[in-house]
C-alpha cells in the first residue's frame, strides 16, 4: 500500500529504525548472555572438581529456565522499547508536519483565487522560513493582482478617452456639424497618436514578461534621433507654454542602440515630463557623453529635466515598478497607463544601460538613462 502522507512516512520510518534497533540489540544481548552464562555454568564446574564434589556445570532445568526467563525480559523490553519509539515519533511528525499541512491547505486557497490568506509562523527553523517566503509570496501575488486590476481600468479610460474624442468628431464631421479643418484633423490626430503609444506600451510589455523582447542594436546617432523627437513635440511644448529646449555635447560618439526602441524611451521621458508640467514651467533635454570605469565616451547619457510638480520620497523608489502610477496631476487627463516608465527601465536595461531619477516636490524631476557608446572596434 503506498503511503501518501508526510507525517505517517516519518513515524514508519521512526519505527522502523527503532524496530531495527531493538532486534538487533536484543540478538546481541541473547548470544551474548549465552555465551557468558555457559562459561559461568563451566567455571562452577571446574570449581566443584578441584573441591571433590561433583563435575557439575551441566544445563539444568533451572539454568534453562533462567535463561528462558532473560530472553522473554528481552523481548518484552524491546516490545516497550518500540511501542514508545513509535508513538513518540507519531506525535513528533505530526508536529512537524503540521505548518506543512497549513501550507498546502492555505497554497490551495490562493490557487483558487483567494490572497487573503496568510500561515502564521510556528518556528525560526527551515519550515518556519518557507512560511515567511509563502507570505512573502502571497502578499507580492496580491499586489500585482491589485495592480493589474488598477490598470486594466485605466488603460480601459485611457483608450477610451482619444477613441470617444475621435469617435465623436468623426460623427460630427460625416453629419456635417464639425468642419474637416486642419485644426480638427490635427486634434484627431493627436488622440490615435495617443492610441498608438499606448498600444507599442503594451505590446513591449507583453514581450517582455515572455521573454520574447528582441532587440537590433546598431551604431547609431543617439543626438539626432533625440533632435527629431524633440522637434516633433516642440509644438505640444508650445501649445502649454512649456520651454523645451535641447543641448547636444559635440562630436557625440555614435550609440549602440536599436533605433525603434530608443525612440520608445525618448518618447516616454519626454511625454511624461509635458504631462507633469504645467504654464510656464520648462523642460531640458541633454545628450552627452559619461565616463565609466575611469574611460571616456564609454557610454552615453541622456537626461530629461523638467521644473513640474517633482515626485514624493514615497513615490520615488516605485517610480518604475510595474503597473505603478503615481499622483496624477490635479485637474488633469492623465494620459499615464503605468507601464510607460516600466516600459523605459525594460528597454533601457536590455541595451545594457541604467536608468534612474532624481526629484523632489515642487522642485521636478530629472530622468537619466545611458546608452553604451560604440568602440573603435565595432565602429571599423
Amino acid at each position: 500500500m503506498r503511503i501518501n502522507k508526510l507525517w505517517l512516512k516519518m513515524a514508519v520510518i521512526t519505527a522502523a529504525t527503532a524496530v531495527v534497533g531493538v532486534l538487533v540489540a536484543t540478538l546481541l544481548i541473547r548470544n551474548s548472555t549465552n555465551a557468558d552464562f555457559g562459561s559461568y555454568l563451566e567455571h562452577i564446574g571446574r570449581m566443584n572438581q578441584m573441591m571433590g564434589g561433583n563435575a557439575g556445570g551441566m544445563m539444568g532445568a533451572p539454568e534453562t529456565e533462567f535463561l528462558n526467563s532473560v530472553h522473554s525480559s528481552l523481548w518484552i523490553a524491546g516490545g516497550i522499547a518500540v511501542a514508545i519509539a513509535a508513538s513518540i515519533a507519531l506525535i513528533f511528525s505530526r508536529q512537524i508536519t503540521a505548518p506543512l499541512r497549513r501550507l498546502s491547505v492555505a497554497a490551495s486557497r490562493v490557487a483558487r483565487g483567494d490572497m487573503s490568506c496568510r500561515v502564521t509562523p510556528g518556528s525560526t527553523d527551515e519550515v518556519g522560513t518557507l512560511t515567511d517566503t509563502f507570505n512573502s509570496m502571497v502578499d507580492s501575488l496580491e499586489k500585482n493582482q491589485d495592480m493589474r486590476r488598477k490598470l486594466m481600468g485605466d488603460l480601459a479610460h485611457e483608450m477610451g478617452t482619444p477613441l470617444a474624442v475621435i469617435q465623436s468628431n468623426l460623427e460630427g464631421i460625416l453629419d456635417g456639424v464639425v468642419e474637416p479643418s486642419s485644426s480638427n484633423i490635427s486634434s484627431l490626430h493627436k488622440e490615435a497618436l495617443l492610441l498608438s503609444r499606448l498600444v507599442k506600451d503594451l505590446r513591449t510589455l507583453s514581450q517582455v514578461e515572455a521573454g520574447k523582447l528582441n532587440l537590433s542594436p546598431a551604431p547609431g546617432d543617439l543626438g539626432a534621433l533625440v533632435s527629431s523627437i524633440v522637434t516633433a513635440a516642440d509644438s505640444e511644448a508650445k501649445r502649454k507654454n512649456v520651454s523645451l529646449s535641447l543641448h547636444i555635447q559635440p562630436d557625440l560618439p555614435k550609440a549602440m542602440m536599436d533605433t525603434d526602441r530608443v525612440s520608445q524611451v525618448v518618447v516616454n521621458l519626454l511625454s511624461n515630463a509635458l504631462r507633469y508640467t504645467s504654464e510656464g514651467d520648462a523642460i531640458e533635454v541633454t545628450v552627452a557623453t559619461k565616463k565609466g570605469n575611469g574611460r571616456p565616451n564609454q557610454y552615453l547619457l541622456v537626461s530629461v529635466a523638467d521644473t513640474g510638480q517633482g515626485i514624493s520620497e514615497e513615490e520615488l523608489p516605485h517610480i518604475f515598478d510595474r503597473y505603478y502610477q503615481g499622483s496624477q496631476p490635479k485637474g488633469k487627463r492623465s494620459g499615464g497607463s503605468g507601464i510607460g516608465l516600466t516600459v523605459v527601465k525594460e528597454l533601457v536595461e536590455a541595451h545594457k544601460g541604467k536608468v534612474w531619477v532624481e526629484s523632489a516636490p515642487g522642485k521636478g524631476s530629472t530622468f537619466f538613462f545611458t546608452l553604451p557608446a560604440v568602440s573603435e572596434t565595432q565602429a571599423k
